[in-house]
């Protein structure tokens, strides 16, 4: 009897000539593309792939809807890996992966493989460069993938991963993406091989079961730009403090971080860091070392109490978000302002703030202020402070109706955006002033 799976995308690496006729019962053509809607390698299925290949030199890739065989999986992969370059399965039914060491194969993809545990090479093969298996039951890094040294990209999402090493990377000098996203990882496991360097420029490991991160596992990657750590269970970065010199982007959003020292940290060309719903109580100390961060994210967080005067001379921030914690005051020790004189963005919306401290923030640049969701009652003249302020956010504030009159030219020039009456829906507050335009604003008298 016939063994059935699903296989699509079947690219041919073919420099036959055309002879279209020659092809026995050809397939359907739709542009670049060739459609079996049923394929039967126990007839003459196997010799209708070479010649569709050979003979039809504008199709660059093959789908078969179903595929009919006497071969299991693997064995089909060794007899069509001699005439294609990307094979993607649909559903692999095996336990093992043999990927043959010489073949046409360039790209080799899985979308569902869930008995699939182990990987196997017996040689090096100098074709592969990716490799994407999704929804397999391989437990740990196979060791096999030392004998795949053109990898360029590594896909292993959505299964049953537990623990990342990068020794079985050490021959895979091209490789540039590692993704093991939505697996369960609880483990990263550092290695003894203190020369040992793998060129990764993105990672990307979120979704998955992390408790705490030991910087030494990071220390191969030193050409790493972008890391992703976001949507684990991280409470602590602890062992050697990370060192990843050329990273610029960095997600930890989603983890359960309550307390962080970034002092020791080497990470001189870190433009972005997001801290996103974590249980942080305060910035992570040290993070104003970081030479070139332009961007502090830390919203849904715990923070009470944020005070400004440690970012003072902050030169390359630009943006700071502070949105969804329980702020209840933002100030400035000492004496005298604080200068942040490049940010452009402030976002202290969605907290527990009833007056701030503008006077004290000399943000020449500032362009854009949210304070929207708060329990403020008064503004100055925020246009006046803040020189380069387009526009300020302060709806769903109990704003005075004084406020309002006061700064309704602004308001009217739909440069400062406060709460407005809806048609056929009354305010909240126990008051309105109409603008002379007509809009009627909500106000607290």
């Amino acid at each position: 009897m016939g063994f059935g799976i699903d296989l699509t995308n079947l690219w041919l690496w073919t420099n036959g000539p055309a002879i279209v006729q020659s092809a026995p019962q050809p397939c359907q053509l739709q542009g670049a593309k060739c459609v079996y809607d049923k394929l039967n390698l126990s007839a003459d299925g196997l010799q209708r792939l070479r010649t569709s290949g050979r003979d039809l030199p504008q199709v660059f890739q093959i789908d078969v809807k179903l595929l009919i065989t006497p071969y299991p999986d693997g064995v089909l992969l060794q007899l069509i890996s001699k005439f294609v370059q990307e094979v993607v399965y649909e559903n692999y039914h095996e336990r093992i992966l043999r990927i043959p060491p010489v073949s046409a194969l360039t790209d080799l993809g899985f979308r569902k493989a869930p008995p699939l545990q182990a990987i196997a090479v017996a040689a090096p093969n100098n074709r592969l460069t990716t490799l994407s298996i999704k929804q397999s039951n391989i437990r740990s890094m196979p060791s096999a993938l030392t004998n795949l040294p053109q990898l360029t990209t590594l896909t292993l999402e959505n299964g049953a991963l537990e623990s990342v090493s990068l020794e079985p990377l050490a021959n895979s000098v091209k490789l540039s993406t590692l993704m093991c996203g939505n697996n369960k990882i609880t483990q990263l496991i550092p290695s003894r091989n203190t020369s040992l360097f793998i060129p990764l420029s993105d990672l990307t490991l979120a979704n998955n079961l992390l408790e705490t991160i030991d910087g030494s596992f990071f220390l191969p990657l030193r050409q790493l730009t972008y890391l992703d750590l976001g949507s684990n269970r991280i409470q602590r970065i602890e062992g050697r403090p990370l060192s990843l010199p050329r990273v610029m982007y960095m997600q930890l959003v989603s983890n359960r971080l309550a307390e962080l020292d970034v002092t020791r940290w080497n990470l001189p060309n870190a433009i972005e860091i997001y801290f996103d719903n974590n249980n942080l109580t305060r910035i992570p100390i040290g993070i104003q070392t970081l030479p070139n961060l332009t961007t502090l994210a830390l919203p849904n967080n715990l923070l009470t109490v944020v005070d400004l005067r440690r970012l003072n001379g902050w030169t390359k921030l630009q943006r700071i978000n502070l949105a969804a914690n329980r702020l209840t005051k933002v100030i400035v020790t000492g004496q005298g302002r604080t200068l942040l004189p490049n940010l452009e963005q402030l976002d202290l919306s969605n907290n527990q703030l009833t007056q701030l401290e503008y006077a004290r923030w000399d943000l020449p640049k500032l362009s854009t202020l949210v304070v929207a969701l708060n329990g403020l009652t008064r503004l100055p003249d925020l246009f006046k402070l803040f020189p380069k302020l387009r526009r300020a956010f302060v709806f769903q504030n109990p704003l005075h109706c004084n406020t309002i009159r006061r700064w309704q030219q602004y308001i009217a020039e739909f440069k400062l955006t406060v709460d407005t009456a809806m048609p056929g829906r009354s305010c909240a507050t126990n008051s309105t002033h109409k603008l002379p335009s007509g809009r009627v604003i909500c106000c607290v008298e």
